[in-house]
């Protein structure tokens, strides 16, 4: 009877505790459930635990809510605000979404706060995996407090950068295409791949300071695709080339991919790309090194959020009084979230040109969305919003943006005027329903050229 016992005890399964409950600590933790472990959110603010263990997530992304009650009700979550969580995990995540200002320069003090809280309870074989985004060098410093504060701490800091994407959180981290996990620690090392075991994809063990960089790099190249494809866009308004049939061109090279940022548009906002862009220029100023490359993508991508400021005056005139609808408030569609997201600092720019700004969103956050007001108005519906408007800029990709009654919706305008940021929308049914139809680096030529196809 005692065998039978020690071998269920065996099979139990193992605890993970995440930290920092909002888009990337809410996904991980339905995701470790979801790969079969006992999970712990850890949620300083009591208010916001028992608003989780409601089964309420602190915003929109498709499949949250729906694991995230189902595992509470299994028993395979529950959360928590006693940093004293930690004392009975096997691991502990932490997850939280660095705070960007308004340089786009990344603030870890979360993280660092959190290791320090929890650090007298942690366990001394439980390591600390950190998938936050940090500059290069923190998880050491982070891994340095720990073991001052506990002593009898014996594994280490593992870092393994996240790789979401808003709208596609979930499914990205049940299958992610990589695990990078740097650590300094061989013990840490080998727990952060017993953790990650149940995870079919390739494994790639680092130092941490290459675990970092990792994260730095990808953002950046990603960053550059977009530059790249959206400075050939600016030549393709000129030139009368369709960039969008170039990009379709590009990534069926398989040097490039199929995969790869070419669909010109509004360029990167809300941090999570600028952010790495600033940390490594800052670092190359920081050891003088010429790093020409990196101020041309943040100057090329800052003129795409302009040409929308050209595109409008070309169409209007003086943009002082107009009033300009935003089609689309989120930082990307299948997701609620609207901090700093293209939309914003776009009406941002719009507001210092005196235009009136109106925005319509079919889930942004209303709490989110209440910091905001001071830039805007909100419309309640569509009609609302196009209704005496000058011009329409659509900024998020919702599908049902894409079959809108635009005919009828002309007819309520004051000038018909669509600017298409991420080409999202048909140019000749906008041309049809009586539109004056503005993409990027996409020519009336391509419309033709799509008949065709």
């Amino acid at each position: 009877m005692r065998a039978v016992k020690r071998r269920r005890l065996l099979r139990a399964p193992k605890t993970v505790c995440v930290i920092g409950i909002w888009h990337l600590g809410a996904v991980n933790a339905v995701g470790f459930a979801e790969k079969g472990y006992n999970v712990v959110g850890l949620e300083f603010d009591k208010k916001k635990a028992a608003h989780l263990q409601r089964g309420k997530p602190p915003l929109f992304e498709p499949g949250l809510e729906s694991l995230m009650r189902q595992h509470l009700k299994r028993g395979t979550l529950r959360f928590d605000a006693d940093p004293q969580a930690v004392a009975n995990s096997d691991y502990v995540v932490i997850a939280y979404d660095s705070p960007v200002n308004e340089q786009d320069e990344v603030e870890i003090t979360p993280v660092t706060e959190a290791a320090v809280a929890i650090a007298p309870h942690l366990r001394s074989n439980t390591p600390v995996i950190v998938t936050s985004q940090m500059p290069l060098g923190s998880s050491e410093v982070i891994q340095a407090r720990i073991s001052t504060l506990n002593p009898g701490w014996r594994s280490g800091v593992v870092y393994t950068p996240e790789n979401l994407r808003l709208g596609a959180a979930i499914p990205r981290f049940l299958v992610p295409d990589m695990l990078v996990l740097g650590a300094n620690r061989p013990s840490a090392l080998r727990s952060a791949l017993t953790l990650y075991g149940p995870f079919d994809t390739e494994k790639l063990p680092m130092d941490l300071r290459s675990a970092e960089m990792v994260k730095h790099a990808l953002n950046t190249f990603l960053a550059t695709s977009i530059t790249f494809i959206n400075e050939m866009a600016a030549l393709g308004d000129r030139l009368g080339a369709d960039v969008v049939a170039v990009g379709r061109a590009l990534k069926l090279d398989k040097r490039i991919g199929a995969k790869a940022l070419m669909m010109p548009g509004l360029g990167f906002s809300g941090g999570t790309l600028a952010r790495d862009v600033i940390q490594l220029r800052k670092f190359a100023r920081q050891h003088r090194v010429k790093a020409d490359l990196l101020d041309a993508i943040l100057d090329v991508n800052q003129r795409t959020f302009e040409e929308v400021l050209v595109k409008l005056r070309q169409a209007l005139g003086k943009l002082d009084g107009k009033r300009i609808g935003i089609l689309g408030l989120t930082y990307k569609a299948g997701t609620s979230t609207v901090r700093r997201s293209p939309a914003i600092k776009l009406i941002g720019m719009l507001r210092k040109t005196m235009a009136v700004c109106i925005g319509y969103d079919p889930r942004a956050d209303r709490g989110e969305m209440h910091q905001y007001q001071h830039l805007f108005k909100r419309a309640k519906s569509i009609r609302d919003l196009v209704r005496g408007a000058d011009a329409l800029v659509l900024v998020t990709e919702w599908p049902e943006f894409k079959d809108l009654p635009y005919q009828a919706l002309a007819r309520l305008m004051k000038v018909p005027v669509m600017i298409d940021t991420k080409n999202y929308l048909d140019p000749d049914a906008l041309s049809r329903a009586g539109f004056g139809y503005h993409g990027f680096g996409r020519q009336r030529s391509s419309i033709t050229a799509e008949r065709a196809r």
